[in-house]
């Protein structure tokens, strides 16, 4: 396999930081292709409010596994490695370099580094979300704390997923979370991240000014369209943009509301990838677009 054949670009980083046109800029100069690597820019009719990328870019170079899944369909990690790594392996094959690019830090990890020996259990994922559904997620915390107390306090509990994952994980493996080694799914890839970094300020102000124009292209429409085929506890409807919207339906709060819940709901989670992007992927070069 040559440098070229095996390689794969990525250009990662906080929402509304400016990766999607540094991206297709990085793609059209190697003769990339872009792959998509956002949890929610999966979902089919979720465009909006998820920042799709438009028309005319994805016109500019080739677009992979960008809003392809009913919202109604769950989606894993597992999944997306599945899906991205036959995506690589076919843009390889036309002599080209795959561009990881996305604000999803688990699904390039994924695809980077693997998920772990664990593998998956429909029947047991399918009763943990029973039993959260049933008991709720201090239960389950409590559950996980009984099987693994170390993964309590290493990973997220605020969670519900990775919670639901960890005991998954655990069970199946009849192993510490922590000790559940990640395989690689593309064995002999060369990965070269670029984590797109902006101050903190400049990125308050494009999701301020990102939010704005998702209401004037129509946000509202969108989700209220979505909501005449799916129910509101579908899993593309819990993404930022989409959830804020249902009080304001039942007449309980006002559109600015809705607008500043999605301003500060997205701030948030802007934070939380700024963080888990400070420190992975290990080796990155980090892109400075301040402008």
């Amino acid at each position: 396999m040559s440098a070229t054949q095996n390689k794969v670009l990525a250009v990662l980083g906080p929402t509304a930081s400016g990766k999607t046109g540094y991206a297709i800029k990085l793609a059209q100069s190697v003769g990339g292709e872009i792959v998509n690597c956002d949890s929610r820019q999966i979902y089919r009719e979720l465009v909006i409010g998820t920042a799709s990328p438009s028309d005319a870019e994805r016109a500019s170079a080739p677009h992979h596994l960008f809003n392809f899944l009913s919202p109604d369909k769950p989606f894993s990690a597992a999944d997306y490695q599945k899906l991205a790594c036959a995506c690589i392996k076919e843009i390889w094959q036309r002599g080209k370099v795959p561009v990881l690019t996305g604000g999803t830090g688990f699904y390039y990890s994924a695809v980077a580094d693997g998920l772990g020996e664990a593998g998956q259990s429909p029947e047991l994922t399918e009763k943990l979300r029973a039993l959260y559904a049933e008991k709720g997620l201090s239960y389950m915390i409590e559950m996980l704390a009984k099987l693994d107390k170390e993964c309590v306090e290493t990973i997220d509990t605020n969670n519900s997923r990775r919670v639901l994952r960890a005991i998954e994980v655990v069970t199946l493996t009849n192993k510490p979370f922590l000790q559940n080694k990640p395989v690689s799914p593309l064995e002999g890839a060369h990965f070269e991240p670029k984590v797109v970094i902006a101050d903190r300020e400049v990125l308050h102000h494009r999701i301020e000014r990102r939010v704005e124009e998702m209401f004037k292209d129509g946000l509202e429409k969108e989700v209220r369209d979505l909501l005449k085929k799916y129910d509101r506890n579908a899993p593309g409807l819990s993404s930022i943009g989409y959830k804020e919207w249902f009080d304001y339906f039942d007449g309980k709060q006002s559109c600015e509301k809705v607008k500043e819940l999605i301003i500060i709901h997205t701030r948030q989670y802007a934070k939380r990838q700024c963080t888990w992007f400070s420190k992975q992927p290990p080796k990155r070069q980090e892109i400075s677009l301040n402008a």
